[in-house]
């Protein structure tokens, strides 16, 4: 397998595609239920396509890239199965602008097309990953920014495309706010590996500033800039600390990546004979591994998914491992073990499908206009959503101040724009809403415990 993978044909990079896109099909087809922030994201597209404003209206943090994203997927009508195809796609990009940097700086050995083969089966340690998100859509203009920062440590002067840093990194932010942190990984590989002048520091930020600045004047222009500055500080940067049963299950999807990433690491430490880009891009990918640990205190959840930019750089340092140690054997037996892993990985979440994934939903009604005053977004899988309630956690905050007059008002607004037949409370918000909305008691009737039916 390592000397197939080693190769620099074209057709092993053509077999190597092939062989993700048939598994992306397969997968596909298994129907396996989507994973319940997979629905979320879903429904965050449908609901913008309906005239309801991010932020304002949808109390989400996600990026505005993100959201973007996920409205253009809906507005497209592309249905949800089809998620997997966007992620392949995109993690097939990744891992060629990947390849095609250490190859072309030449960072390591000749190792054909091995780097594409280790970054595609590192993004892929879960079936979580399958699924296009807020972290994938930012690692793009990340591994993006890497290729720059490597190309300008490659040159004796640093040229004035630095200025694409701080865009790509910009961009990562509006995908997905905890990329924000990643300025400084810039900021400090270019310091400490390049020959930049204070100028061009400058033009790092600027880059970073003008996607973001330009983003804010949309964002202000209708007249939303407010509520996203809101969202963000109360979810996006707030620094939190994981629960140790979060971090149990998160550390058995990664624990393969990281020991194999860090034992590359001290490989390369014990065997420093590399090429003075070669050095640079291991000190530049070990900072990302040091910002990356201070950005896991800022993730908007505890989820899988929302680790893995912590990827790439284990990724490269891997690859240390296939041209370091001498063994034929032993690389084989390396890359035989991974994709085991992987493999038992998958097996093991197939099992375990019903872990973060959407259930059969609980109401005896379906195709109907429903609108969920809680966190049970299952119940939208036969039904159509109605309201802008995506983010519960988030949209929770607007029933705990309903006794204002904006609140209120928001309410209303929100049932005349887009009416539900039927209305679930869980949480018991219901009542407390037609004591302010009066005219409410008239119009729904409750059919059975938690919900209630529009009268004809």
């Amino acid at each position: 397998m390592f000397q197939f993978l080693k190769s620099n044909a074209s057709i092993t990079l053509f077999l190597l595609v092939g062989f993700w896109a048939i598994a992306t099909f397969a997968f596909v087809q298994a129907g396996i239920s989507p994973l319940v922030w997979e629905l979320k994201y879903y429904l965050l597209g449908q609901k913008l396509n309906e005239g309801f404003r991010m932020y304002q209206d949808i109390r989400d943090n996600s990026g505005p890239f993100t959201a973007g994203f996920f409205q253009l997927i809906e507005f497209l009508k592309f249905p949800i199965s089809w998620n997997a195809y966007w992620a392949t796609g995109i993690i097939l990009f990744q891992a060629i602008v990947f390849q095609r940097t250490i190859n072309r700086y030449e960072l390591m050995a000749p190792l054909g097309n091995m780097p594409f083969f280790m970054y595609m089966l590192f993004l892929h340690i879960s079936l979580d990953f399958w699924v296009p998100s807020a972290a994938l859509l930012g690692l793009t203009f990340l591994i993006l920014a890497w290729r720059e920062i490597i190309r300008q440590q490659s040159t004796l002067q640093v040229e004035d495309r630095v200025f694409l840093i701080g865009l790509f990194i910009g961009a990562a932010g509006l995908c997905y706010p905890t990329y924000y942190l990643f300025i400084f990984w810039g900021f400090l590989s270019l310091l400490f590996y390049s020959g930049i002048n204070p100028r061009q520091m400058l033009l790092v930020l600027v880059g970073f500033l003008i996607v973001n600045g330009i983003t804010a004047l949309l964002y202000t222009y209708n007249g939303n800039l407010s509520y996203l500055v809101d969202v963000f500080q109360k979810s996006a940067l707030v620094f939190h600390t994981p629960a140790w049963a979060d971090i149990k299950h998160i550390a058995s999807t990664y624990v393969p990546a990281l020991i194999l990433g860090f034992y590359g690491l001290w490989t390369v430490i014990q065997r420093p004979k590399i090429k003075s880009n070669g050095q640079k891009a291991q000190q530049t990918n070990f900072i990302w591994i040091i910002i990356s640990f201070f950005a896991v205190f800022t993730l908007p959840a505890n989820n899988s998914h929302n680790f893995l930019f912590i990827l790439p750089p284990l990724a490269y340092f891997t690859l240390n491992l296939f041209f370091l140690l001498k063994r034929y054997w032993i690389q084989e037996l390396i890359l035989i073990g991974f994709v085991a892993s992987v493999w038992f990985s998958w097996q093991s979440e197939w099992k375990n499908s019903s872990y973060n994934r959407v259930q059969a939903g609980k109401l005896p009604i379906k195709n109907e206009r429903l609108m969920v005053l809680g966190g049970q977004i299952d119940e939208y899988q036969t039904n159509q959503m109605s309201g802008p309630f995506v983010n519960w956690e988030l949209s929770n905050d607007l029933f705990l101040e309903m006794n204002t007059y904006q609140t209120v008002v928001k309410l209303q607004r929100y049932l005349e724009m887009d009416s539900p037949t039927y209305i679930y409370d869980p949480a018991g918000n219901f009542p407390r809403m037609r004591f302010y909305l009066p005219y409410l008691k008239d119009k729904y009737v409750e059919v059975q415990k938690h919900l209630y039916k529009r009268k004809n």
